[in-house]
């Protein structure tokens, strides 16, 4: 007989309630299923009005990360289990329901020119260290900020180590010409020298020793 499993769901429109709540729902289990399966059965099946995000569907673009019983996950990638909690990433601004502000955050990418500033049109073959490469594993999900201690939405005084993530692949690029611990010194990276929270990361980056800790040793102060 097929199988059925009950879930509890995050439920918040800033718009009409006064508060966040929770909601039970039971659907169809299937061997393998995932988290985004359950969430795409529940809007097309029983609540149109329910929002999150999704894209690739493989973890690949980090739209569908949220929380599976208070740990970041990502959806597309994480099987499906009885009494799961699923909520959206702690830290940031809920939008509607599991869909949080990711805008803002990719609105600091461009204030702060986290992008190769190159003028020539050379035709070139990049060649990046080891640790750059796994750098560029970032999905942009934005799972280190919820699992960040300082990190604080709208803080302009701490980037996070999203940002931070960000300089350091701007860093091992061979084409870049800025010294990027400048910026991350004006985003407040000092304050992670001391840090022994380890910010997750669900393709596996280490944020501490890779990002971090490599933009601390280009303090040229």
């Amino acid at each position: 007989m097929p199988r059925n499993v009950s879930i509890e769901i995050f439920r918040y429109d800033p718009q009409k309630d006064d508060s966040p709540s929770w909601r039970t729902y039971t659907i169809p289990y299937e061997e393998k299923n995932t988290v985004l399966g359950a969430l795409i059965y529940i809007q097309e099946n029983i609540d149109p009005s329910f929002a999150f995000r999704y894209g690739c569907r493989y973890k690949r673009c980090g739209l569908c990360a949220l929380e599976v019983d208070g740990k970041p996950r990502m959806a597309c990638h994480t099987y499906l289990q009885e009494g799961m909690r699923i909520g959206p990433l702690s830290k940031l601004p809920v939008i509607r329901d599991l869909a949080v502000d990711r805008k803002s955050i990719f609105h600091d990418l461009k204030k702060y020119s986290l992008y190769i500033e190159k003028k020539e049109e050379n035709v070139e073959i990049i060649v990046e260290p080891e640790q750059g490469a796994r750098l560029r594993s970032c999905a942009e999900c934005l799972s280190c900020l919820s699992t960040c201690s300082r990190y604080n939405f709208g803080n302009g005084n701490f980037g996070g180590p999203f940002l931070f993530v960000k300089l350091a692949q701007l860093q091992f690029d061979p084409r870049n010409s800025k010294n990027r611990f400048e910026q991350a010194h004006a985003l407040g990276i000092m304050h992670c020298r001391d840090c022994k929270n380890k910010c997750f990361c669900p393709n596996g980056i280490n944020i501490y020793g890779d990002a971090i800790c490599s933009l601390l040793e280009n303090n040229v102060d």
